[in-house]
């Protein structure tokens, strides 16, 4: 059994566990700039419990989001750019020269109802944006996570093409064969097969939808791959907080491991307590 890349956990429930508020749309990406020692902490708490991955806290650092609470354009702009930037100094300042910084975008508007897509000219414009920041700062790889519609995932193949990063991708579903916005996973995986992407995953379904995916994507899919699965009770029905024991967890996440995958970790719900045990897993 190879051994696999150890991703981080949830930032946004470890926010609201240490005292910090996260009201919606903006949720955790205005952390960076109000409670950074916490952000900072946190990563530094998963690196600690073995992660050799980390994630920068920019879910939602994006101008669209910022504008959506009331921000001019450039006002929103320069938010979303000062929070990103942030976010990868936290990420890089935590894990030094040997672990990796992944930066992380997703889609434009609710990753759980993709049936909100604003445009394909706000997702260029906000993908393009984004991507730039991130070279400017300076990530290992871009992360486009939680993507589960299809338009936008091709919106981020292209502009991500143009650009000289390392990049991964990372699909919901809405079940073993299908997207969230029903496209089958199938053709998905075919489109995102001419493009150069690193590492293709899943991301923040329960346990079992993931393993239901991952024999379904392994089917077309040839290249590196791995799956962070949420430790929820149920699939987009709760807030995290409701999760799996810790029986459960370490019963599927050894059935994921025996699958040999090349990057492995946690979604929402999750704690650097989790990422310590599945460490453990891994070296034993």
């Amino acid at each position: 059994m190879k051994k696999p890349l150890l991703f981080d956990g949830a930032m946004g429930t470890e926010l609201i566990k240490r005292g910090v508020e996260l009201p919606l749309p903006v949720w955790s990406a205005d952390a960076n700039l109000t409670h950074p020692d916490i952000i900072r902490d946190i990563h530094s708490d998963y690196i600690r419990s073995g992660a050799n991955v980390i994630t920068t806290n920019t879910f939602r650092t994006t101008t669209w989001t910022y504008r959506k609470v009331g921000f001019n354009p450039s006002g929103a702009k320069a938010r979303a750019r000062d929070s990103l930037l942030k976010a990868v100094e936290l990420a890089r300042s935590a894990a030094g020269d040997l672990v990796k910084v992944a930066g992380s975008m997703t889609s434009v508007e609710d990753c759980y109802s993709p049936e909100l897509f604003p445009g394909k000219s706000v997702v260029e414009d906000i993908y393009g944006e984004t991507t730039e920041w991130f070279l400017e700062a300076g990530v290992d790889f871009v992360l486009f996570e939680t993507m589960g519609n299809i338009q936008e995932i091709e919106i981020a193949l292209n502009i991500s093409h143009a650009q000289p990063v390392e990049k991964w991708f990372s699909l919901i579903l809405k079940d073993g064969e299908y997207l969230l916005d029903k496209s089958l996973l199938k053709d998905v995986v075919k489109i995102i097969r001419n493009f150069s992407v690193n590492c293709l995953l899943l991301n923040c379904n329960t346990i079992k939808t993931s393993l239901d995916g991952i024999d379904h994507l392994l089917e077309d899919w040839d290249g590196e791959w791995g799956l962070y699965p949420n430790l929820g009770v149920t699939d987009f029905e709760n807030d995290y907080f409701e999760i799996i024991d810790d029986h459960k967890f370490e019963e599927s996440m050894r059935s994921i491991l025996n699958k040999n995958p090349d990057v492995i970790g946690t979604c929402c719900g999750s704690s650097p307590r989790h990422v310590n045990m599945l460490n453990d897993f891994i070296e034993r």
